[in-house]
């Protein structure tokens, strides 16, 4: 939106862009509670089904008060119904969700998609109104859900997604809207990164090496700073694009500096990694965008932007806390070890700088000793054929490679057509470790679900990463290159790690982002059809 006073322009947020990122500022936060909630008190629950009451507003604000006017008999008495087993389910509900919480919350939801389905179904079937789909990869889409779905699993989410994500794909959004929502989820993610950090730099003191913030554990922490990073580098493209005042554009830079330094904190090398293949897809589309092919000169002013920030995130992160002696723990963190608000601000169990850079340095020395010290093929791996008895002993317990390969060939070893329940997964690598999940998405999803749905999901991910690099070199639209960087984070980060389900931020932003492949690209197409 546009206003125009004594002949200058000024641009104002519309009020969708605004609802975006509040919801997507939500979503973060359904994130950080999911991964750090107790299991004891319901928060984990009613923050999970949070993520359908977002989706509902999102899906919602396309509408208008004429749909609503034109058809009112299927919506009265949907608000009857609804609310009627809403309350049922509320006071009669125990046995299917324990507590009072989440139940009011699973009633919200059903209420709402109650109204969306409903919409949905009118448009589609009666007035005809949907966007133009790629009808082989929305086929591709119903067939891995319905795959899921229907899997030995035991999982609600796949249905729950089914029916939000299916319905957020037949809602016609408009251009604008479009534009409004990957602005509003950059601007979201921004938003929570700062918030979350200042929660941090008052009650979250550095007292363990590899830096938590406001998570529990540092792959989760950096999970989320990747998320971050993707928003900002879509940042520095769009105002580099419109050409916004200087200002905005140094913003971005020095924070993109500021992410990097964080993630270097997090010590987490499978972070590391996607970092780096996200800055390389940075810098190769903003020479595109910049329309000057200075690459190695963009690389090193994001160098230099980590280099200034690095001590300023540091010493806010380790030297502010102290000030508020306040600390704040999370499910699982307190301990004996950790600072507590009668400790010194000099207290030895504060982390200095120098843990923070020699922890570094041998974690990457790990690696580089196991690729050019040893052969890969010649180390041991063990499928536990008794999940009872430990895979693996103690001496064993520094051999990363060696304990990755563990665990795919326990679960490619148990891969099957249907998928397993959740009780049927895992086995203990040591004697007081047990692995629950598989530590790749893609063999994650096989587990659960089924070899054909595992391979579906994968043939989803890599199709988008394809069609997303197609749509941008023909369009040149940013919100393409947005939908790129949002979903090499749970790809990427998922070949080494789960990047996790239900409630995450980053699989949530996946089922969101595929809707471009999802729905037909005309002007795409018309331009591809030209060149060929």
């Amino acid at each position: 939106m546009e206003l125009t006073i004594k002949g200058k322009t000024l641009h104002i947020w519309s009020k969708k862009r605004i609802l975006y990122t509040i919801c997507f500022f939500l979503f973060c936060v359904i994130d950080q509670r999911t991964k750090t909630g107790s299991g004891l008190d319901g928060v984990i629950e009613t923050f999970r089904d949070m993520a359908g009451v977002l989706m509902a507003i999102i899906i919602m604000s396309h509408y208008k008060r004429e749909d609503f006017l034109k058809y009112k008999i299927p919506y009265a008495v949907w608000t009857v119904i609804g609310l009627a087993a809403g309350i049922l389910f509320v006071f009669l509900g125990q046995p299917f969700a324990y507590y009072m919480n989440s139940r009011v919350m699973v009633g919200l939801d059903v209420l709402l998609f109650g109204y969306v389905v409903i919409h949905t179904f009118i448009s589609v079937l009666i007035e005809k109104k949907y966007p133009k789909l790629n009808k082989g990869i929305f086929g591709l889409w119903l067939v891995m859900m319905l795959l899921m779905i229907f899997s030995r699993s035991d999982y609600v989410w796949p249905l729950c997604y089914f029916i939000m994500f299916g319905c957020f794909y037949l809602t016609d959004f408009t251009e604008e809207e479009q534009e409004d929502l990957y602005q509003g989820i950059m601007n979201g993610v921004i938003f929570a990164f700062l918030t979350f950090q200042g929660f941090c730099c008052v009650f979250r003191p550095y007292d363990q090496v590899r830096y938590t913030g406001i998570y529990n554990n540092s792959n989760l922490n950096g999970l989320f700073y990747l998320v971050v990073l993707a928003a900002v580098f879509g940042k520095i493209l769009y105002v580099t694009k419109e050409n916004k005042h200087k200002f905005w554009r140094v913003y971005y830079w020095l924070g993109a500096g500021a992410v990097y330094s964080f993630l270097f904190m997090t010590i987490g090398r499978t972070a590391w990694l996607v970092s780096f293949i996200l800055g390389v897809l940075f810098l190769v589309f903003y020479q595109r965008v910049k329309r000057k092919w200075h690459y190695i000169r963009n690389g090193l002013l994001l160098v230099l932007c980590v280099c200034i920030m690095f001590p300023v995130t540091f010493g806010m992160t380790r030297y502010l806390p102290p000030v508020f002696h306040h600390p704040v723990w999370f499910w699982g963190e307190w301990s004996e070890e950790k600072v507590h608000s009668w400790d010194a601000w000099n207290s030895e169990k504060y982390v200095n700088v120098d843990e923070v850079i020699t922890t570094a340095l041998g974690r990457t020395t790990e690696i580089t000793e196991k690729i050019f010290g040893r052969t890969f093929f010649t180390l041991r791996a063990y499928a536990a054929e008794n999940i009872e008895i430990p895979a693996l002993s103690y001496t064993e317990a520094d051999n990363s490679t060696l304990i990755r390969k563990t665990i795919y060939m326990h679960y490619l070893r148990e891969l099957n057509f249907w998928g397993h329940t959740r009780e049927n997964q895992g086995f203990q690598m040591f004697a007081n470790y047990w692995i629950g999940h598989a530590h790749n998405i893609y063999l994650q999803y096989a587990t659960d679900f089924g070899l054909f749905a595992g391979g579906l999901f994968a043939i989803m991910c890599i199709s988008s990463i394809i069609y997303l690099v197609k749509c941008y070199i023909n369009t040149e639209k940013m919100r393409y290159a947005v939908a790129l960087f949002l979903l090499a984070v749970p790809l990427l980060f998922g070949i080494l790690e789960f990047s996790w389900g239900s409630g995450s931020i980053t699989i949530i932003l996946l089922f969101i982002c595929w809707r471009q492949m999802i729905i037909h690209n005309s002007e795409y197409r018309r331009k591809e059809n030209c060149q060929s």
